[in-house]
């Protein structure tokens, strides 16, 4: 219900929002009077100077002989008229807008989103951006779709915008999504939002897909979780094709006809999973013949998007979703009609595919150009997914209640008879014990399920908490001098970009066991390390009430600023980030935490030492040599008391190993705790 609330409040802000944003007249767009720090980017619709079958540059001069066209943005060619006559969604063209902005004491960037399907962009007569190949012919075109944001270096009041664009592998061309101008902090956040988003879409539903395959392979009876698990995984790999296209930032060398032949069939596969799931679940209920069509058309319209160019089943969208719209159409009827015959979680099923419909049928509206909101339809199924887990309960609570009322049905039986049926009492016990570690099994499932949710927002909890309490102190006043609110916005950027790093890491721990995730290594002075380590934790840390501080100790052996290490900084960086947060969690006000650095001398190589000693609560000694074992917990543990997942020091250990160097702890109950760091290090 949170996501639907927000999504809603997002939805009515964006609508409002549509509704004040001025438009371009005549391919100016005036926004002199827009505040950008207040009212946030502004979209840019409105009429654009319009050039069919033209591709001109940004110093091209027009003709005064002819006549300057206008188009409407975002609208695509195949909706647009041209001296009376509908244009082709194949093609080429130029856009060109003038943005007026008023006196500028930032920086400005657009935001670009799927463009059908190629273009390339030039800013104050700058290449700026360029997706996929723009030519005059479908030969030398190639077509490519990701979304983008294009820097504005300029900070003139006037920014010239050329876009050429050009279509001929997709059935609809053009720009049929709004292009956003605003701050270059803005843009850039609304871009990384949405990334997060639909990374978080797809992991939950990923995981999910997953959960309810186990369930299948444990009890093959049970046909309907191993549907609505194809159903979640179906959705989650269309998500990477959609909005921000993770497919591309994942796996840079997929195609653009890869990515949308995917996008079609992973859709076909949803419906049919969804169609199949409802018959499993509610066979009674089902008509049989209706769902056969259904599969049967399913089955072809897989094989004519396998087979077909994309031009051609990219034209027939309306076709597909005629089907999509056949698919919910039954699995309403079927949920309906589960619930006249009042079946087990009926109302809830279809309450949540009710919600689902609504919003698969908003983003066919989208896709139509009649709507401002995309790709809901994930949303849809997280509900679903949640209620799912509820009808799983529902089912095996009433099963387990049915199986105790058999067992004292039998217990009063055995009583009477206990002499003359012995035997069976002993083979119904042995059925009642099975059946009980069935329930266990099912527990432990329910379990698994809640920590693979533990394990995504891991990393993501205590950077969101850090910034959320600075940008708490500056709402409330607390921090008024300018120097100290640069320090703190200063801190809060270097959350944020680690925070960009968070989701990926989860997904990278096992590609980092795998050795197939690159470090990029710069070599830096040892003392930029530390001043930088003394930056990130020292205000934060004394505002803790810790006592903390960084100790050079390798001028012992070795001149003064005479050492580099060859580190990648950010991966460093989430290291500390690790071992040190971890320490503060045991670590009681008034305690000290301290990052000591030694040279040690060694046979082959030089060696950097680094220690990170807290005086915190300790660990027994016969934990040490797990603790860097991933999901590690002990009930007695560092980690059980705060509830970690113990994927940091995991993490950690990849990395420091990665960087050819070594990590282990020292500890004693009661004495705090050392984790030291090896790395090789350089002479200046």
């Amino acid at each position: 219900m949170t996501v639907i609330t927000i999504l809603v409040v997002q939805l009515f802000g964006s609508m409002s929002n549509y509704k004040l944003a001025p438009q371009a007249q005549n391919g100016v767009l005036d926004l002199r009077g827009w505040n950008f720090s207040q009212q946030g980017p502004v979209p840019l619709n409105g009429k654009w100077e319009f050039a069919w079958r033209e591709l001109n540059g940004p110093n091209a001069v027009s003709n005064p002989l002819k006549q300057t066209l206008y188009a409407q943005v975002p609208l695509s060619w195949n909706r647009m008229k041209l001296f009376g006559s509908p244009l082709s969604g194949r093609g080429y063209a130029t856009y060109r807008l003038k943005v007026i902005t008023s006196a500028r004491d930032s920086m400005y960037g657009i935001w670009v989103p799927n463009i059908s399907s190629s273009y390339a962009m030039w800013i104050n007569g700058k290449l700026s951006l360029r997706e996929g190949d723009v030519s005059y012919t479908e030969e030398r075109t190639r077509p490519s779709m990701k979304q983008r944001i294009a820097f504005i270096p300029s900070r003139d009041n006037e920014t010239e915008i050329v876009l050429q664009v050009a279509n001929f592998h997709h059935f609809r061309g053009g720009i049929w999504q709004s292009l956003k101008f605003g701050q270059f902090e803005q843009i850039s956040r609304k871009n990384k939002s949405e990334t997060i988003r639909d990374t978080l879409f797809f992991s939950c539903l990923i995981m999910v897909g997953l959960y309810h395959g186990g369930l299948f392979v444990m009890r093959r009876k049970d046909w309907f979780t191993l549907l609505f698990g194809l159903l979640c995984i179906s959705m989650a790999i269309r998500i990477l094709t959609t909005g921000e296209v993770l497919l591309n930032h994942w796996f840079p060398s997929s195609s653009w006809t890869f990515a949308l032949r995917l996008e079609y069939c992973t859709t076909i596969v949803a419906a049919m999973a969804g169609c199949g799931y409802f018959r499993s679940l509610f066979r009674e209920d089902a008509p049989t013949r209706p769902f056969t069509v259904l599969m049967w058309c399913g089955a072809a319209f897989l094989l004519f998007t396998i087979y077909a160019p994309t031009v051609v089943f990219s034209a027939g969208l309306i076709v597909y979703q005629a089907y999509l719209m056949a698919a919910i159409l039954y699995g309403l009827f079927v949920n309906i009609m589960a619930v006249r015959q009042q079946r087990l979680g009926a109302v809830v099923s279809l309450v949540g595919f009710t919600v689902l419909a609504v919003l698969i049928i908003n983003d066919i509206v989208y896709y139509h150009e009649m709507a401002r909101i995309r790709d809901l339809a994930p949303v849809g199924l997280v509900l679903c997914m949640f209620i799912q887990s509820l009808m799983i309960s529902l089912r095996y609570s009433k099963a387990i209640q049915e199986v105790e009322s058999v067992s004292q049905a039998l217990k009063t039986l055995n009583y009477g008879l206990e002499g003359r049926i012995q035997q069976r009492t002993a083979e119904f016990i042995k059925i009642n014990e099975h059946l009980e570690l069935k329930n266990m099994e099912l527990e432990r499932m329910e379990n698994s399920k809640r920590h693979l949710f533990s394990n995504i927002s891991h990393d993501l909890r205590t950077p969101m908490t850090l910034i959320r309490g600075y940008l708490e102190a500056f709402q409330d006043d607390v921090i008024t001098d300018k120097q100290e609110q640069k320090k703190y916005v200063k801190l809060m950027l270097a959350k944020i970009n680690g925070l960009n790093h968070l989701i990926g890491e989860l997904f990278e721990l096992s590609k980092l066991e795998a050795r197939q995730v690159d470090i990029i290594k710069e070599e830096m002075l040892l003392e930029h390390l530390i001043s930088h380590l003394e930056e990130n934790y020292d205000l934060e840390l004394r505002g803790r009430g810790l006592i903390f501080a960084c100790y050079n100790l390798t001028y012992r052996d070795v001149a003064p600023v005479s050492l580099n290490v060859r580190i990648d900084l950010d991966r460093i960086t989430q290291v500390f980030d690790n071992i040190i947060y971890n320490a503060v969690k045991f670590t009681p006000t008034g305690g000290s935490i301290s990052i000591r650095f030694y040279y040690e001398s060694r046979p082959h190589e030089p060696t950097l030492r680094i220690e990170v000693t807290d005086t915190g609560v300790g660990m027994e000694m016969e934990h040490l040599p797990y603790i860097f074992e991933r999901f590690y917990k002990k009930d007695q543990s560092r980690n059980s008391s705060t509830g970690g997942s113990g994927l940091g020091l995991a993490i950690a250990k990849e990395i420091v190993e990665q960087h050819a160097g070594q990590i282990g702890a020292i500890s004693e109950l009661g004495q705090g705790c050392t984790i030291y760091i090896v790395l090789p290090v350089y002479m200046k």
